[in-house]
């Protein structure tokens, strides 16, 4: 049994994806003042310290990322005239890490040829190009095994460009309907088009698959004789053009276009424990259907380091609406926001998460919210693919019969980390957290809890999570030990 806990825990080990690099220390300041340019080159003002003209841009240490990249990426040109205290410096920082490229960047200043003159250093260490996103792997009643990885180059010859993609096989159990599922999806991007604000992403994906749905039963029991399948696929793109309004914030604008090919049952039914029969609804019109949206994102991160994060915050929120011509009318709110409290000096950290979304409408079942996205505790779906029947765990007692999919969910997180170490220079694994967390989380249809003949209380499917564990920053991708990623590979 020891043997086998181990095991489990070895498993937990999942790639996620990369994500900003940490942020260095401020930039170094001339070792002795400089006379000051002629007033009349430079505005007004709130910054302090002497006027600076920029002489020389030097970039060191990139060996794979092009000098021209960096160069787009700072609010710096030769000839600006600044002040030592200038915020351009320290925007400077966050739009350089903010490529993905690099795991530290430096700025430091030297005098130039004449006086008032300055040389700008760019020093930078290079992160591994290639990024292992997702690992899957596991074993469920629903699907016995499934294993599947995502990858991206993202710095395609240095350009700046990145490519990726992903796909995953499940070998299909014994539920009624059932088959063997594989999902793939390939990605591009371009962060900066010709050297602007302005960016462009892709993606195509293609997945064939069967959902499983109770015809009996509680959610607590996954026995194969209390579940049904139905097969489908799935054939669609995004599109998102993105705008970096600062160094810390981006707006994007996307469009959705998608085929779904369902093979439906005739009038689905359940049986409750109770022994009533009522029927199902699962949100996909028969035959082949099309989804159409258009969507928005406002995205605001803070943190110094999010990929270990001891400070700063994360905000995002996204919206999308079914366009005129899709078969499916509907909205979707979503929205996320995370902030962290440095203590004992910046080695240990609190923190709150907060998430929640909203469906509006006749969605299509795979833009409902399903009970793994709040709680943590339950295998992910996997680009699209539900890979277990499993129910989450009841840990307060409250409502039993909690939903698969709903329209209205979310979660709220705290979590204390402690810093376990952090590496230098071109250390391959940069750095590891110890993490504690709880939250709480919940799932519901709406026209439940109308219909409701309780208190909303209890109603209300709320219940508990907890996960503790290890995370690790290496050099492709971010790496997790935890109890709750151990859960949902084995549930």
């Amino acid at each position: 049994m020891r043997c086998l806990l181990v095991l489990g825990l070895l498993a937990a080990m999942a790639p996620r994806v990369h994500a900003q690099p940490e942020v260095p220390s401020g930039p170094e300041l001339p070792p002795e003042p400089q006379p000051e340019p002629s007033p009349e080159t430079v505005e007004p003002s709130d910054e302090f310290g002497p006027l600076l003209l920029i002489e020389r841009i030097d970039i060191r240490g990139n060996t794979v990322t092009q000098d021209e990249i960096v160069q787009r990426a700072l609010p710096i040109a030769v000839g600006d005239v600044l002040r030592a205290s200038d915020k351009r410096l320290a925007d400077a920082r966050f739009k350089i890490l903010a490529l993905g490229y690099f795991r530290e960047v430096t700025l430091a200043m030297e005098k130039g040829s004449a006086r008032g003159q300055v040389i700008l250093n760019v020093d930078v260490v290079e992160r591994g190009t290639i990024v292992l996103n997702r690992l899957w792997f596991g074993t469920t009643t629903l699907s016995p095994y499934w294993f599947g990885a995502d990858l991206t180059e993202r710095n395609l010859l240095g350009l700046g460009v990145a490519i990726g993609g992903g796909v995953i096989y499940a070998s299909h159990g014994s539920v009624d309907g059932s088959r063997s599922q594989w999902a793939g999806e390939v990605r591009a991007a371009d962060a900066s088009i010709v050297g602007t604000a302005f960016g462009l992403n892709a993606a195509l994906t293609m997945v064939h698959g069967s959902e499983a749905y109770r015809v009996s039963g509680s959610d607590n029991d996954p026995g194969a004789d209390q579940l049904r399948a139905f097969p489908y696929r799935r054939f669609g793109g995004r599109t998102n053009l993105t705008y970096d309004v600062t160094a810390l914030t981006r707006l994007a604008a996307s469009v959705r276009l998608e085929s779904i090919a369902a093979e439906l049952p005739v009038a689905p039914t359940q049986t409750l424990p109770d022994g009533r029969t009522v029927a199902i609804d699962l949100h996909l019109d028969p035959g082949t259907s099309t989804v159409s949206t258009v969507g928005f994102l406002y995205d605001r991160d803070t943190r110094p380091d999010p990929i270990l994060p001891h400070a700063g915050g994360h905000l995002a929120f996204s919206a999308e609406l079914g366009a005129a011509f899709s078969d499916y009318q509907f909205a979707t709110l979503f929205g996320r926001y995370e902030h962290y409290w440095g203590l004992f000096d910046d080695k240990h950290a609190i923190a709150i998460k907060l998430a929640a979304g909203v469906v509006v409408g006749d969605a299509p079942r795979f833009d409902r919210i399903h009970v793994a996205d709040v709680d943590r505790m339950l295998t992910p779906r996997a680009l699209g693919l539900v890979l277990s029947a499993a129910g989450p765990l009841d840990i307060l007692g409250t409502r039993s019969d909690k939903p698969t999919y709903g329209d209205l969910g979310g979660s709220a997180t705290v979590e204390y980390a402690v810093q376990l170490w952090r590496g230098k220079g071109r250390n391959r694994v940069y750095g590891g957290d110890l993490f504690f967390g709880a939250g709480l989380w919940g799932l519901a249809e709406t026209s439940d809890l109308r219909a409701r003949d309780v208190s909303l209380v209890n109603a209300l499917p709320l219940d508990l999570y907890v996960d503790a564990g290890v995370r690790l920053d290496t050099d492709i991708g971010i790496f997790e030990l935890t109890v709750a990623n151990a859960l949902g590979r084995l549930r």
